[in-house]
């Protein structure tokens, strides 16, 4: 009998978003006329911003 496939939570993409803003950052960085730096800096403030809402604005259960 086959196992059923959970069904992903809100945290299942919190933990998908942070890495892909920072990634998302980066790339914006490295492909328009911002610093890389810049880029990750933009990237990781809104990894903040992710992780602050979820703990603050809608906390766990």
């Amino acid at each position: 009998m086959p196992e059923s496939v959970p069904t992903p939570t809100r945290y299942d993409g919190l933990l998908a978003a942070l890495p892909a803003s920072v990634a998302g950052g980066v790339a914006a960085g490295w492909l328009s006329t911002l610093s890389t730096v810049a880029g990750l800096g933009v990237g990781g403030l809104a990894a903040a911003v992710l992780v602050a809402v979820s703990l603050f604005a809608v906390p766990p259960e």
